[in-house]
């Protein structure tokens, strides 16, 4: 089998964060301190959130919450809209571990692999529900590659208030979590058929292979691979499982195929209905364009894998009647 082609990862995946980081005992007197302190949190590939226990302006433990996926930190189980049923770290807990640390304060840091720290009303619920139910709340920061954004209560009004995409002036360097920035596929992104169709043109290969696109939250592309046309040949779950791997490896929620390929096209499209896929298309190029043949079974291109794999739980079967089945 012929052999799959990274053409670019924006995420330099040669060195991962492996060390363990100890925040005991640092000073925190600013919100510039704590940004410059949380700047060890920076990830582009999978969201955090963290609580920050405090005693005066003394950083004494802090504890984390993650799912791994790009687009989510699972900090509350959720049974109905706006009920929370369990909490994974429940404010009751929170409390506890405070009286036990000795703490009177703490801080609330997460991270925003898309690339836009920016308060998501998610964000802003989830900070109020714990500013109300765990006394001490000093702040919430969200941190990105090159921004930051800061929530906190307003003290004339008792509500809290968001600055968004602040400009980090100071930057350390972080060469556990490089984004590449060298290559002309950077600054692209897909939020359309056609401008995935474009960059088939410009990014040209071979007809024995077809392509993968991945992209962030922003539609910023992520990843792109030219795969063999026998790629398809795997089961529905191999592939379906090797490109949700390259997601979480990649920061990325959407996957894109494009293809020229008739029998990969047939094959997409199923990954497509079954979740795995955001969109496919076939497509030929012509001369100076390239051309949508055809595309998924479906009205709009922004599915969320992730979200997509979660409620998806329907029976899909091929015509060799193989289970298709998430």
């Amino acid at each position: 089998m012929a052999e799959i082609r990274t053409i670019y990862n924006a995420i330099n995946e040669g060195n991962a964060m492996k060390r363990y980081v100890d925040l005991r005992n640092i000073k925190i007197e600013s919100r510039n301190d704590l940004l410059k302190t949380c700047q060890v949190f920076r990830n582009p590939k999978f969201e955090t959130f963290r609580i920050i226990y405090m005693r005066n302006n003394t950083i004494i433990n802090y504890e984390s919450i993650t799912s791994k996926l790009p687009n989510s930190c699972d900090v509350f189980r959720v049974k109905a809209k706006n009920t929370y049923l369990k909490n994974i770290k429940g404010f009751e807990d929170i409390n506890r571990r405070m009286y036990r640390l000795g703490a009177n304060g703490y801080y609330l840091q997460h991270n925003h692999p898309s690339g836009n720290a920016k308060a998501s009303i998610e964000d802003m619920i989830l900070t109020e529900r714990l500013s109300k139910n765990v006394k001490g709340f000093k702040g919430h920061i969200i941190v990105d590659h090159g921004t930051y954004a800061w929530i906190e209560k307003d003290n004339r009004t008792g509500k809290l208030k968001a600055e968004n995409n602040i400009l980090i002036e100071y930057l350390p360097t972080l060469n556990t979590q490089d984004v590449i920035k060298d290559s002309p596929l950077l600054h692209k992104t897909i939020s359309s058929r056609n401008e995935l169709a474009r960059l088939m043109y410009d990014v040209k290969h071979s007809n024995n292979y077809s392509c993968l696109v991945l992209t962030s939250a922003t539609n910023n592309i992520r990843l792109f691979q030219e795969l063999p046309n026998t790629f398809i040949n795997m089961s529905y779950r191999q592939i379906g499982g090797y490109i949700k791997n390259r997601c979480i490896n990649t920061g990325s929620i959407r996957a894109f195929l494009a293809t020229m390929d008739r029998p990969f096209f047939e094959r997409a499209k199923d990954l497509v209905k079954l979740g795995y896929v955001t969109d496919c298309i076939a497509y030929m190029i012509t001369k100076d364009k390239s051309e949508i043949i055809e595309g998924a079974d479906k009205e709009s291109i922004d599915q969320d894998i992730f979200k997509s794999l979660n409620i998806n739980n329907k029976k899909l079967m091929n015509k060799e009647g193989e289970d298709l089945s998430i």
